[in-house]
């Protein structure tokens, strides 16, 4: 419940421009950075094996994606490119697919 939504139902992030600006503004602001810390990473080796590093490596790569996508495209194309551009990765399809598979193979066993 929200003062502003006061019947409860989600409000998607682009139905508003203020939050579309602010989440711009989050995720330009985080390139610099994101950049830095994922060259520190691959510098000394980082892999995404599990859940936490796959975390931190898809985080990194939308804002990267994002970033990318919003030098031609508006907020909310950029959005839809870096989101599609992140799970198409083969590494994250590939723990995506192992989350999966355990998942069935959880619900087999039980």
């Amino acid at each position: 419940y929200h003062k502003g939504n006061p019947c409860g139902y989600n409000v998607g992030i682009s139905s508003d421009d203020e939050v579309l600006s602010l989440c711009d503004d989050v995720l330009t602001g985080m390139a610099a950075t994101s950049r830095k810390l994922m060259d520190r990473l691959t510098i000394l080796g980082f892999t995404p094996k599990g859940q936490i590093p796959t975390l931190i490596f898809a985080c990194f790569l939308f804002v990267y994606n994002y970033n990318e996508a919003r030098k031609d495209s508006t907020i909310t194309e950029a959005l839809e490119i870096s989101k599609a551009q992140t799970f198409s990765n083969p590494i994250l399809q590939k723990f995506f697919a192992a989350m999966s598979a355990q998942t069935v193979n959880g619900a087999i066993v039980k």
